[in-house]
């Protein structure tokens, strides 16, 4: 599990400070609603970001916010002052399910001729021998884009789509010549996309020029008063 942490520096820090400081009680009003427009429109920076760069929906991103079940990963908000705030992420390696993965369950095309399996291999409700004949499934080609735009076909040998405990397919390769010795085939995690250069600029950027606004905005609104 890789984790990581992002320090984004504010624009106009000093200019923000000085202000702040001309009544305390209406910045710490104007901080405040700073900190929930933040929490609230984070998510869609970050989100928007990743997609720029990476074929991952904005949807996987921001549940990585929310702290969601089975989440592509975890994002969390551990501190926001005038001049900083921190984004700190984790994520495993996600499977090309998440990057418009093609195609998406098995192929229902077969091969005619048949060939004989072990009948404890058939999942059937009805009684199967200790062998039966099977046509297998013909021959399919697995891509994804990890990069968006950038469609790529998983090139290594004995790859194939399986069962992911009852939640739809994902992709294996096979390592052995036993049944069992198969492993998921990876990608990418959700710090190693935040910590891409391209994808860490455009975040940086999207964040300082949002939160400088939002606080900026509720300071005029706050002395205005």
């Amino acid at each position: 599990m890789a984790k990581g942490l992002i320090n984004i520096a504010v624009k106009e820090a000093a200019k923000l400070k000085k202000e702040i400081e001309k009544n305390e009680e209406k910045s710490k009003r104007a901080l405040q609603r700073t900190v929930s427009d933040f929490r609230s429109r984070a998510p869609g920076w970050v989100s928007t970001s990743v997609t720029e760069v990476y074929g991952i929906k904005k949807s996987d991103v921001k549940r990585c916010f929310k702290g969601a079940k089975k989440a592509a990963g975890k994002i969390r908000i551990s501190g926001i002052k005038v001049d900083n705030i921190q984004l700190t992420y984790s994520g495993r390696l996600l499977t090309p399910t998440h990057f418009k993965m093609k195609p998406a369950t098995v192929p229902a095309k077969r091969l005619k001729d048949k060939r004989l399996i072990p009948g404890q291999a058939i999942k059937s409700d009805k009684r199967v021998g200790t062998v039966a004949a099977v046509s297998p499934v013909a021959p399919y080609k697995i891509s994804a884009e990890v990069y968006k735009g950038k469609r790529k076909e998983f090139k290594s040998a004995n790859i194939f789509l399986g069962s992911n405990k009852g939640g739809g397919f994902i992709p294996f390769q096979r390592t052995g010549p036993g049944r069992n010795d198969i492993k998921s085939i990876k990608t990418v995690s959700v710090p190693q996309m935040i910590t891409n250069e391209t994808v860490a600029k455009n975040i940086n950027e999207k964040i300082n020029d949002g939160l400088s606004k939002r606080l900026e905005h509720h300071i005029e609104q706050e002395f205005k008063k």
